[in-house]
Parts: structure tokens; C-alpha cells; sequence
């Protein structure tokens, strides 16, 4: 399950989620007190005044004094006093207390003639004399109220300062926790990228790699900061209300249990449809990344062809489809969501309400004002997670969604990392019987066999697709064969690590890749133990001076992205130094001279005839006049090798070769 494999990243945390969780539960469970403490405030001292009174000794504690008579409630005398013979009774009715010197049977009240009339269950009227009593003498029997309901004051306040704080507690720490997990989660993901083999890019755009490292990761913070604080309040909430609602009432508690089956079914609607809109929002979401970003990249073949037109009509088609599931996650929301929850808190207020209306009109039955706070107090506090609850599925599911697109990332074939090392090759190869397909069955190299000695420099020619560039990326092991063999000094290379044998192993591509940073931090790639002189001195062997010259800043001038602000010509002489810094026993050039100026190519060629000194070098060649002086010229067509030879039997000999050579020097 999707979460679960996500909550497995906070077992590191174990503290944090630890004081979140505690935290949340006290400020939930203080909450739940409060409307408790108002329901004993109202009940018990604001409207309990009306509870009987009974004929005290002065000498008890809180006695009132009423017309030279002491008199006090049960809660603060002994048993003893309590009997019908001494009670007396005060009522509210109409804006006047009215004092009765004697017990009242139960029934519904009313003044008429001087008199307070009773009515009991049988019908029966029974008549009392009363004493309207004034502000001096309410206050009076309100005295003893008045610690308590300060003390009750004062609890309320203390508890809600609790609550603000324990809040801030649990939320800050979510959010860390959320913060913390999406960091792993990211740092695994740009782990595995690194990890992943090259076959994996040739599928998926960057613009979606980059969007499910970057946006679909910052869901899970989101998950953590507000989704499962809602759900995992709403729990607490519900456990803790229908607690407090057994207490307060048995039968109407009983009665709201239907809400549970209810909550369950509308929940499990709402999220199936929210899942199934927020599974293609997410998806429409990579893809507009992903168009974006090859659209910047490719602004200028757009604008050069005028293909503006149906580049905005591709983009639009993710642009609406985005919108149209939108608006149908906004449908859902205004149909499962906020209004229908609001519908149904209306719908309980209107049934506890009618419930205790009805219990009112009971002779024997007293309906306290303060239970009907509390239970509408609960019945909210029900309500509002519900609400969060439905607000936040949605985040819930987009959180799920993302993470699935992450995990599917994480779960993929990886090359294992090794930290051995080899001594370095003497740079002999040799390919047997290789056979080699992207696909299956759809081969792209076809029974090669070649054999290269140590320091020799073999030249790979063929028209686009023969195979040249396929045959290299086997060799550097960026894909794996399974037919064949490729011995480097006698060995297969995959008894080697990965690792191992491309510490020997360099590549010079026709478009140099720079990294953001200085000269320097491309040729070193920021490993320390190349000094500056080194890379100084690599830069003079190939003929690029001008680098420690032409900048004021020598070889810490800074690199943009991609080395924008570098010509091509300068961009290779710098793989050309990064190749040499790291003197690789077997170096493959890959159409390195392909898209320079002739000028340029001089000081490539003189760097590249510096480069290839002391090592076996792989030429994948455009220009067949810069590899005549090649040891080997190997001629592919199909995948397969049809010719070799060096220039001169290769002229000779007049087949492919000679044919490649004869039309470009016509083309000259």
C-alpha cells in the first residue's frame, strides 16, 4: 500500500512522530473537556440555582442567608439536611426568580393569581406561594457559585493557552516530519536517477523526471502538514465525542451512530471519484512539464520552421485535458463535499434540537440547558473534521497519486554501485560474435568481431544508423549485451563493476555536456585531488592556453548552464581536458570534431593527437579525412562490419569506403 510505503520513511523519526502524535492527542483530548467544563458552568451554577435548596445551621460552609433562614444546596452540605421537610426552591420564570418555601413536584410552571401554578403528568394543578426576590437576595444565592465559576473561568482560559501551544507543537513538528520525509524521499529519487540505466532516459522525457522530483515530492509534504493531521484528528475526535456523548445522553448517542455507516459510504464515493480525476490531473501535469521543457530547449527549431501554431494546439491538448478533469475535481467538490456536509450539520442541529424540544414538553422530564450546549458543541467538533476530512481527500489522494508516480521511479532496474578499483588496462579489446538489440529481437549490431591491440586508434565509419554509436555504447557498458563477448586485455568486461572499468574508460561527446560551475569544476568534476596546476597543465598539452589567458578569472570563470557562454569549439576542448586529467587507458571520441568550425578542428585535431597518446582510442567519425591516419578503419553498414583496413588498403580496395570518401571530397 502506497501510504504505508510512505509512512515506512518516519521510522528514522521515531522522536518527532512520536511528540506529533502525543501532542495531538492532548490538544484534541483538552478540547474535548471544554464544552464539559461549560455544560457543569451552565448546569450546575448558572441554571443551578433552580436545583432544590435545603434549611441549614449557620455554620455551614456557603450557607445563604435568606430573611435571617441559612440555606445551601446539596452538592455542599452532608446528607443529613437533605429532606423534603427543609427544602426550598427558586425559579426562573418570565425575567423574575421566584422563592418557594417548600418542596415543588415536577410539572410544567406558570403564575396566575398570585400564585405559582404546577401542572404534574396526572393533570393535577398544584398551587404555591412565592417571594419575588430581589437583585440583593439573587446575588446572595449566587454567591457560592462565584468561586467556582471563576475557578471554571480561569480552567477554560488555562486550557485553551494549552491547546494554542500543544496546536503549535503538533503542527510544527508535522510539518518537520513532512519537510524530513519528502528530503529522503527526494535524495532517494536523485540517487536512483544516477543509478538508472541509460535505457531508462531513452523512455521518458527529463520534463517528467524533473516533475516527479520535484512537484510530485512536494505533495507528500502536504500529506504530512495537513492531511494527516485532519484524519488522524477526526479520529481522535470521534473516538472522544461519542465518549463524551454516552455520558451526557445514552439514547441520543445511540442515535448518532447511524451517522458512522453514513460517513463511511459518502467518504468511500467521494474518494473513488476524486482517485480516478486526480490519477490523470497528476499525469496531465507531468506531461505539460514535460512539453514545456522540450519546447524551451527546441524555441529555436519552432520559431525557424514557424511551427508556433502546432506547438501551442500540442500543448493545448494537456492544457485541457488538465482543465477538464479540474473542473470535474471541483464538481465532485461541490457535490460530495463542503455543501453536502454543511446540509447535514443543519440536518443534526435540527434533530437535537427537535429531540430535546420534545423532551421539554414532558411533565416529568427536565431538560438541562447546559447538556443541549454540549451536545451541539460535540455534534461540531463532529462536523469539522468531516468538513477537513471531505476538504482534504483530494490533497490525500494527489499525495497517493504523486507517490505512486514516485515509487514507480524508485522501483525500477538500477545499476549496483561498487567502490572496488582495478589496475589500469593495458587497453587490448576484442569483440566476438557480439550481437546487440534495444528491443528485442530487433537487432542493431549483428556477429561483430574486431580485435584492437593496446594503443592503437580504430576509426568506426557508416552512414547514420550502421550501428557506430550502438557499438561504442556497448563497450562503455551503458547497455548490457547478452550475445557475444567483449574482452578488454583477455577479460569480459562484466566481470568487472561498472564503476571499476569506466575509471579507465573516457568518452569525448559531439556535444559536450557542461555542468554549472568554473572551467575548473568541469574538468576536475569536483574531485579534490586533482590540483589546479593539473588541470593547467592538461590545458596546455592540448593546445588551449587561451583558456588561462582569455578570462580574467584563468580557469575559475564561470560556467552557466550547460556552458551557454562557450562556443562548441571551446565547450569540446574542455571534455578534451577533463578526458586527459583523468588518463583513461581506452578513450572514445564520439564525432568530437563533428560541429566545429575548420579553424577550431585545427586545435581539436592537435588536442586530439595529444589525447590519444599511451591509449586505445575509438574514432566515431563524420569527417573521413580526420581519421586517415587511423590504425584500423572499421566500415559499418546495417550493424554490420563490411569493411576494414587502414585508408590507403581501404582506397585500395574501392568498396563502401572509398565511395564515402570520393563523395565528400565532392562535396568539399
Amino acid at each position: 500500500m502506497t501510504f504505508l510505503r510512505i509512512w515506512r520513511y518516519t521510522k528514522k523519526y521515531k522522536k518527532l512522530v512520536f511528540i506529533s502524535f502525543i501532542s495531538l492527542v492532548i490538544a484534541i483530548s483538552i478540547e474535548l473537556l471544554l464544552p464539559l467544563l461549560f455544560k457543569t458552568l451552565i448546569d450546575d451554577y448558572l441554571v443551578g440555582i433552580e436545583k432544590p435548596w435545603y434549611v441549614v445551621d449557620k455554620s455551614v460552609e456557603n450557607a445563604v442567608n435568606y430573611d435571617g433562614v441559612y440555606y445551601a444546596q446539596a452538592r455542599n452540605i452532608p446528607d443529613d439536611y437533605v429532606t423534603d421537610e427543609n427544602q426550598a426552591r427558586i425559579f426562573l420564570i418570565k425575567n423574575d426568580f421566584y422563592f418557594i418555601d417548600e418542596p415543588v413536584v415536577d410539572g410544567s410552571k406558570s403564575i396566575k393569581n398570585n400564585r405559582l401554578i404546577v401542572v404534574d403528568e396526572q393533570n393535577v394543578q398544584h398551587q404555591y406561594e412565592y417571594e419575588i426576590l430581589n437583585a440583593a437576595s439573587i446575588l446572595r444565592f449566587y454567591q457560592p457559585a462565584v468561586n467556582p465559576i471563576i475557578i471554571i473561568i480561569v480552567l477554560n482560559v488555562i486550557l485553551n493557552i494549552m491547546v494554542l501551544i500543544i496546536t503549535y507543537l503538533y503542527r510544527i513538528s508535522f510539518f518537520k516530519l513532512g519537510n524530513k520525509v519528502t528530503y529522503d524521499i527526494r535524495k532517494e529519487a536523485f540517487e536512483k536517477i544516477q543509478k538508472l540505466h541509460i535505457s531508462y532516459f531513452d523512455k521518458i522525457p527529463a520534463g517528467k523526471i524533473v516533475a516527479r522530483v520535484t512537484n510530485d515530492t512536494q505533495t507528500i509534504i502536504q500529506l504530512f502538514a495537513r492531511t494527516l493531521i485532519v484524519f488522524f484528528s477526526a479520529i481522535v475526535y470521534l473516538v472522544g465525542i461519542y465518549i463524551s456523548l454516552f455520558i451526557l445522553d445514552v439514547q441520543l448517542a445511540t442515535y448518532s451512530l447511524i451517522i458512522l455507516p453514513i460517513l463511511l459510504v459518502w467518504g468511500t464515493l467521494y474518494r473513488k471519484g476524486a482517485k480516478k480525476n486526480n490519477k490523470v490531473i497528476r499525469s496531465e501535469n507531468s506531461e505539460i512539464n514535460a512539453y514545456l521543457n522540450q519546447s524551451i530547449k527546441g524555441m529555436e527549431v519552432i520559431q525557424a520552421f514557424n511551427r508556433e501554431g502546432l506547438s501551442f494546439d500540442e500543448f493545448q491538448y494537456h492544457n485541457r485535458r488538465y482543465l477538464k478533469y479540474r473542473n470535474k475535481m471541483l464538481k465532485l467538490n461541490a457535490t460530495l463535499s463542503g455543501n453536502l456536509v454543511r446540509s447535514f450539520q443543519r440536518i443534526i442541529y435540527a434533530v437535537i434540537l427537535l429531540y430535546f424540544g420534545w423532551a421539554a414538553l414532558g411533565i416529568q422530564t427536565v431538560v438541562e440547558v447546559g447538556v443541549i450546549y454540549a451536545f451541539i458543541d460535540y455534534m461540531n467538533r463532529l462536523i469539522n473534521p468531516v468538513n477537513q476530512i471531505f476538504g482534504n481527500i483530494e490533497v490525500f489522494e494527489q499525495s497517493l497519486v504523486s507517490s505512486e508516480r514516485i515509487f514507480y521511479l524508485l522501483d525500477q532496474d538500477e545499476i549496483k554501485l561498487y567502490n572496488d578499483d582495478v589496475e589500469r588496462f593495458k587497453g587490448k579489446i576484442e569483440f566476438k560474435h557480439l550481437n546487440f538489440a534495444y528491443e528485442e529481437n530487433n537487432y542493431v549490431l549483428k556477429d561483430i568481431n574486431l580485435k584492437v591491440d593496446s594503443g592503437e586508434t580504430i576509426a568506426l565509419v557508416g552512414h547514420t544508423g550502421s550501428g557506430k554509436s550502438s557499438m561504442m555504447n556497448v563497450m562503455l557498458r551503458f547497455y548490457d549485451f547478452v550475445e557475444g563477448e567483449i574482452l578488454i586485455d583477455d577479460v569480459d568486461i562484466r566481470e568487472y563493476s561498472k564503476q571499476a572499468f569506466r575509471k579507465h574508460v573516457g568518452i569525448v561527446l559531439q556535444d559536450p555536456v557542461l555542468f554549472t560551475g568554473t572551467i575548473a569544476s568541469n574538468i576536475n568534476l569536483n574531485n579534490e585531488s586533482i590540483t589546479d596546476k593539473m588541470i593547467e597543465d592538461a590545458l596546455r598539452k592540448i593546445g588551449a592556453e587561451r583558456f588561462i589567458e582569455k578570462f580574467s578569472k584563468g580557469i575559475q570563470e564561470p560556467v552557466l548552464e550547460m556552458g551557454s557562454n562557450f562556443s562548441i569549439g571551446e565547450r569540446q576542448l574542455i571534455s578534451f581536458a577533463r578526458a586527459m586529467i583523468y588518463n583513461p587507458s581506452v578513450l572514445v571520441l564520439d564525432e568530437a570534431t563533428a560541429n566545429i568550425d575548420t579553424e577550431t578542428e585545427k586545435l581539436i585535431q592537435k588536442a586530439l593527437t595529444v589525447v590519444k597518446q599511451n591509449r586505445t582510442t575509438f574514432v566515431i567519425a563524420h569527417r573521413l579525412s580526420t581519421i586517415k591516419d587511423a590504425d584500423q578503419i572499421i566500415v559499418l553498414e546495417k550493424g554490420r562490419i563490411v569493411e576494414r583496413g587502414n585508408h590507403e588498403s581501404l582506397m585500395d580496395k574501392k568498396g563502401k569506403y572509398y565511395d564515402m570518401y570520393q563523395s565528400q571530397l565532392h562535396q568539399i
